[in-house]
């Protein structure tokens, strides 16, 4: 079965999305069989020049064949090269059709409560191995049995050593990619642990330095780095061997072929145009055996990325009934919510149920480790429960994917998670949206003024080496992000964290609007600094509501005193 095959069975994808990957496959097997055919002249051309013109001293022949044969392997030549370009054409339309809903797929991985998958990594295996010499090599295999047949013709018994050779040839590639796999396997698990090392080190090198763990941080990249190394060097080394070996059973079978047709020539079994014609088809035959045993563990590596790729494929193209779908008033309703973190360990929430009438304010209070933050990521369907459901105006939030992400959910995370780009892109959430708008809801954030004193603005590039932005600053960001355009729902996770007086008034503005636009809020805090803002609360504890009212009924009459700012004004 062809990869076009599987994914027109798995995933039907409308024919625009794959009609050039379609075309550029059967091209590229149509060209597989003239090459193959074409590829036939030259035995055949040897077998004419010893058998007929040379006997014959007849040079016209010999200048006949010789331009036939040319022109045979140059069409050739033109063939294999335009069958290379489209099965990379083949990659790119696969990658085109897939990448970006591959990217989604990952996304939702998370929003599942677990690790974002290497699908994109399959896809790049995929189309990789699309292009791959072994890939050609797959194309010209099922012509070997021509070439079997007319090397039988000559004689069964060099026909018959053929077959011997390649069976064994392809038992040493599995046997190889056995004994090298494990090794391997270690290889890439231990260098992967010793990346994300690096990577922490060179991002977290102020803590590394101030608490002076240079020498253990080192030590231990050090050790992950020479474990890598060491099952590497022992996967080259069995790898070395066996392509040793492969090489010369390579060899041997030449030499077999070519001793075995000198005898045969020697008893007149076989004329001598006949023996060069037979070593060029079997040379010809094993071209494909060659380049798949080479490439045996690639090939293994692209199959499994493919079986890994398969039920994603099929998911994503399910109808999305959500999709599109336009908000309402933002009525939030929280069903029966349920979410456990692993086998053997308890429930993060148990059954948390509750609602939100459009313009509404929750304040929702705890501990550390009660659930806020789980509750908040449920709230914006950035996970999705194991039981009951969130909805927002009768939406599943985690199946919603709005026509206008600007008119769904603001969400303010507990660490803020700005991504790479200018300030205004990440507070437009990259949405094009003019400079205009952007200053306007800076403005609102108390933000401007501390933008406008960097060195390019706007424009300054957070991740930036050179570009340095305090905590306090990312969470202003971060509330400015949120505060863009016109969302249904506001979930804010410890809002004034790292916060100075002025940060902690911005908030409250910030809230006050979000009542005046009748936008429902809920905000996750283990602090009363928005008490008296709120219209319900909620208190949880070890996963399950220890009590949720209107405000009044929840916190007495305490709740109607505004609760004073932190004494502390900024607590980077």
């Amino acid at each position: 079965m062809t990869i076009e095959s599987t994914i027109r069975q798995t995933c039907p994808i409308p024919a625009p999305d794959l009609r050039h990957f379609r075309i550029s496959l059967y091209a590229g097997f149509a060209f597989s069989a003239v090459i193959n055919l074409l590829l036939l002249s030259v035995p055949l051309y040897s077998l004419q020049v010893f058998t007929r013109a040379i006997p014959s001293y007849n040079m016209d022949t010999l200048l006949l064949l010789t331009l036939v044969t040319v022109i045979a392997l140059t069409i050739t030549a033109m063939l294999e090269t335009v069958r290379a370009r489209l099965f990379n054409r083949a990659g790119t339309w696969l990658d085109a059709a897939f990448r970006p809903k591959l990217v989604s797929e990952s996304l939702q991985s998370g929003q599942r409560g677990r690790a974002a998958t290497s699908l994109l990594s399959d896809l790049s295996e995929v189309r990789g191995f699309l292009v791959r010499p072994a890939f050609g090599a797959l194309n010209d295999l099922p012509w070997t049995p021509l070439y079997l047949v007319g090397i039988y013709l000559v004689h069964p018994l060099l026909a018959l050593l053929m077959v011997v050779g390649s069976v064994v040839m392809m038992l040493v590639a599995v046997a190889a990619d056995r004994l090298t796999r494990r090794p391997s396997e270690g290889a890439r698990a231990a260098g992967g642990k010793a990346s994300r090392m690096m990577e922490v080190i060179g991002g977290k090198s102020d803590t590394i330095r101030a608490l002076r763990m240079e020498v253990g941080a080192v030590d231990r990249w050090a050790g992950d780095a020479m474990t890598a190394a060491a099952h590497g060097g022992t996967a080259y080394d069995r790898g070395a061997l066996f392509s040793s070996v492969t090489k010369w059973l390579r060899y041997l079978l030449q030499i077999a072929v070519t001793g075995v047709g000198a005898a045969l020539v020697m008893e007149n079994h076989l004329s001598f145009g006949g023996l060069i014609a037979t070593s060029m088809l079997i040379a010809r035959a094993m071209t494909p055996f060659d380049q798949i045993a080479g490439g045996w563990g690639g090939m293994l590596t692209s199959v499994a990325a493919w079986r890994r790729l398969m039920p994603s494929l099929g998911n994503l193209c399910r109808p999305d009934a959500n999709a599109g779908a336009t908000p309402g008033n933002g009525k939030l309703v929280v069903d029966g919510v349920h979410l456990v973190s692993g086998r053997d360990l308890p429930p993060i929430l148990r059954n948390v149920t509750f609602d939100l009438e459009p313009g509404e304010m929750l304040c929702v209070f705890g501990p550390n480790r009660s659930g806020k933050t789980t509750l908040g990521k449920l709230l914006t369907g950035a996970l999705r429960p194991h039981a009951g459901a969130v909805r927002l105006d009768g939406i599943d939030v985690a199946d919603w994917r709005p026509a206008d992400p600007l008119r769904s959910i603001a969400y303010v995370p507990q660490e803020v998670d700005l991504l790479p780009g200018t300030i205004a892109e990440n507070i437009s959430r990259f949405s094009g949206a003019s400079l205009d708008e952007v200053i306007e809801t800076a403005r609102r954030c108390n933000l401007h003024d501390i933008i406008t004193a960097l060195p390019d603005g706007y424009d300054t590039e957070i991740g930036d080496p050179g570009t340095y932005l305090s905590n306090g600053t990312a969470r202003l960001i971060a509330l400015a992000r949120a505060a863009f355009g016109h969302p249904a729902m506001i979930v804010l996770d410890e809002p004034v964290t790292n916060l100075d007086l002025q940060g902690h008034e911005a908030v409250r503005r910030f809230l006050a609007a979000a009542r005046e636009h009748s936008i429902t809020t809920v905000v996750l805090s283990h602090q009363s600094t928005f008490m008296e803002m709120a219209d319900k609360v909620m208190v949880l504890k070890n996963g399950t509501i220890a009590a949720y009212g209107p405000r009044d009924q929840v916190v007495g009459p305490m709740a109607r005193r505004p609760t004073p700012a932190p004494a502390v004004a900024n607590a980077e």
